[in-house]
């Protein structure tokens, strides 16, 4: 009986043993390494006369080289290279000890040569120990120390509901996995020990657990080489997890206080990093409001006082959205009304599926859904007029080629102009009969300045009446045949317009005057 004692307790033993051996092998490789050790910084050190330089100083990058540049030779060129420089590069030393060995450049220049480059939030000191000399009997009578560091930590990305004044609210789920990202890979003991989460017009933080983020390229086999040397080259994303369920509509202050420390560095933040998240209110409707008014580059709203846009406190979810908002009467089949993207707490209705000079009334539904999961909960109801149209006109562009033998009568081959609520009743045009020898210089109707041109200026164009309805599309034909004045040929035409009046950046009154240029051919060559 004892001896099954024993062993079962030698069994334990062993395997606690194993275990042991395991979660520190495990901790290797979790950390890689371990934080350097402190050091004090040295002020700027008096040098003598026959060194010439000492570098780094100050702030220092990652790859900056540890040199120490000497007026005369410490040896014969002749030993370069040979074992016997060891007692000599002896005398110069790095604290923290990083990776990598001093050696000879020159005979008048020693360099440290590292297995790595020099980790970020470092303060390093380098040390020409007292009694070297070079060749012409100068030597140290005391110990020459200095110090430099690399840049500190930054932290950036903080998770934040409104990261400027301009930018979009993003409130945050009740479970969220926040995220944030350093210059420099972090003590995770450190960074927990640092960072809190407060509920506003609290004390009490939410527990919280911080890890680095599982990436794609984390991998060694994947990484570039000059990140493996380099790891300040990469970004270092870490996830903030609360270890509880977050309130509903409270605004939280995330703060990482001065001494979160590096992984591999040795000097700690020495301020502080804050930011504001807000968890989600319940869902509601904020308000109506337009976007692409008449403006230079166009009416890209279509209504003078321009497309309708519905704005939500939260994101929705777009089917949801699609679902649940609608209109009375109904809209046109096509386009879609509803234009709504996962993730935006914006919807636009769609100026081309709704009728000018309406009134219409907008439902939003019971159902309709945020990304949180919450609904409305009671349907919403609102009054929409979408008003007159912004005057507008319309040619096709670029070059178009047509068969003059098409099976239906050749005479309905015509160039189409489009206007709507056009302040003059006019528009302006020219049109130009295209020979081949015009092709040599030009392939396009569009103007360059030159006198090759194939158009004249637009204030030389002819000028055409139309008569349209308030809101109705007028649709002008333009007979391509008699322009041509045959049944083949190639034609250069512009059109151009004044469309409506708008202010520019600087407050004056302009008209805009969209302009169309094309070329159009009637041949009975090819194969149609």
């Amino acid at each position: 009986m004892g001896r099954v004692i024993k062993t079962a307790i030698g069994l334990l033993l062993g395997l606690s043993l194993i275990l042991g051996i395991i979660s520190c092998d495990s901790a290797k490789l979790t950390s890689g390494f371990q934080p350097l050790p402190a050091v004090a910084p040295l002020p700027m050190p008096q040098i003598p006369e026959w060194i010439e330089q000492i570098s780094p100083i100050g702030m220092a990058e990652p790859l900056s080289q540890i040199r120490i540049r000497f007026k005369d030779p410490l040896i014969p060129v002749e030993r370069l290279g040979s074992p016997n420089q060891r007692e000599i590069l002896q005398k110069f030393e790095i604290i923290p000890p990083i990776p990598g060995k001093f050696r000879f450049l020159t005979p008048r220049m020693v360099g440290f040569q590292a297995d790595q480059a020099l980790p970020l939030a470092t303060r390093v000191q380098v040390t020409i120990k007292a009694g070297l000399a070079d060749l012409n009997n100068h030597s140290l009578e005391q110990d020459l120390a200095w110090t430099f560091n690399t840049a500190p930590i930054q932290l950036i990305n903080l998770p934040a509901t409104q990261r400027n004044p301009e930018a979009e609210p993003e409130p945050i789920a009740l479970e969220p996995k926040l995220e944030f990202t350093s210059n420099t890979q972090l003590d995770l003991a450190s960074v927990n020990q640092h960072l809190t989460m407060t509920p506003k017009g609290q004390t009490q933080s939410v527990k919280l657990d911080v890890a680095l983020k599982e990436q794609e390229d984390v991998s060694s086999e994947y990484r570039q080489p000059a990140q493996e040397f380099n790891p300040s080259l990469r970004q270092w994303i870490y996830t903030i997890t609360p270890k509880q369920p977050l309130t509903k509509a409270t605004d939280y202050k995330l703060a990482f206080a001065p001494g979160v420390g590096p992984a591999r560095g040795n000097i700690p933040t020495e301020t502080a990093f804050v930011s504001q998240v807000k968890t989600f209110d319940p869902l509601t409707y904020k308000k109506i409001t337009f976007y692409g008014q008449p403006e230079a580059g166009g009416a890209y709203g279509r209504f003078v006082k321009g497309a309708a846009q519905l704005e939500f406190n939260n994101p929705l979810l777009a089917s949801s959205a699609m679902e649940n908002i609608t209109v009375e009467p109904a809209p046109k089949e096509a386009p879609k009304l509803v234009q709504a993207y996962d993730g935006n707490r914006f919807v636009n209705l769609n100026p081309w599926a709704l009728e000018p000079e309406t009134t219409y009334t907008v439902t939003l539904g019971a159902n309709l859904t945020d990304q949180f999961g919450q609904t409305l909960g009671e349907p919403v109801t609102f009054k929409y007029q979408t008003g007159d149209l912004a005057g507008d006109i319309w040619a096709p562009s670029d070059l178009h080629i047509f068969p003059s033998t098409l099976k239906r009568n050749s005479e309905s081959l015509q160039l189409n102009i489009s206007t709507v609520n056009l302040p003059q009743p006019e528009y302006k045009a020219a049109y130009r009969i295209v020979q081949p020898t015009d092709l040599v210089y030009k392939d396009s109707a569009y103007p360059s300045g030159k006198s090759n041109d194939l158009l004249p200026n637009p204030s030389q164009w002819e000028r055409f009446r139309v008569a349209g309805k308030k809101n109705k599309t007028t649709n002008i034909a333009v007979s391509l045949r008699k322009r041509l004045g045959g049944s083949t040929g190639m034609l250069a035409y512009g059109v151009q317009a004044k469309t409506y009046r708008y202010q520019d950046g600087n407050g004056n009154e302009k008209w805009w005057e969209p302009t169309f240029y094309g070329m159009v051919q009637l041949t009975n060559l090819g194969v149609f």
